[in-house]
């Protein structure tokens, strides 16, 4: 560690060094540029001002500034197993690592899939010995709930498996994911 290093963690004893006012300057000019600030001119009278105070005062508000500025460390997500996940696990991992409106447009992939498979499994009852009111009922009835058809975006809202098995939440969107959901 040299003489000019801002400290990247918390500042437990008092930092020391002796460093000269102009790179003590530079040293918070670098470390305020890094966090994006835009300064003016009022800005660079106090920089100066400060800079001439000890390395330690100096270098432990710069270390404030660039901690307070840090991307944020996110806390390790444990994955669910890939092959005996319960639909619950992988519902909670999505919940926390996607917004709410990219993890309905997922559900709303996926259930739209399984949609369009029952809608086609409708057209396949229709036989050619059945009435032609009864034929044209199940036509229409797989196309009402298809979503290449004339269905609509299923599901309608996101699904939770946080509360009553797979339903609309009722906590949403300030639901959180249960830990001992199952």
């Amino acid at each position: 560690m040299t003489d000019t290093d801002i400290p990247t963690g918390p500042v437990e004893k008092e930092p020391g060094g002796f460093v000269v006012s102009e790179a003590q300057e530079k040293a918070l000019r670098e470390t305020l540029a890094a966090a994006g600030l835009d300064l003016g001119t009022y800005d660079d009278v106090i920089i100066e001002w400060l800079a001439r105070w000890d390395w330690s005062t100096v270098s432990t508000v710069a270390s404030w500034v660039a901690r307070a500025t840090a991307p944020a460390a996110s806390a390790p997500v444990s994955l669910p197993g890939r092959f005996d996940a319960t639909p619950a696990e992988v519902d909670r991992h999505l919940r926390r690592i996607l917004a709410d409106d990219v993890h309905l447009r997922y559900q709303q992939t996926i259930g739209g899939l399984a949609v369009e498979e029952a809608a086609r499994d409708i057209r396949m009852t229709v036989r050619p010995d059945m009435d032609p009111t009864e034929q044209r009922i199940r036509l229409a009835c797989g196309d009402m709930i298809d979503p290449l058809r004339k269905g609509g975006r299923y599901p309608s809202q996101r699904l939770c498996s946080q509360h009553t098995g797979f339903a609309p939440c009722p906590g949403a969107p300030d639901c959180e994911p249960r830990e001992d959901a199952q």
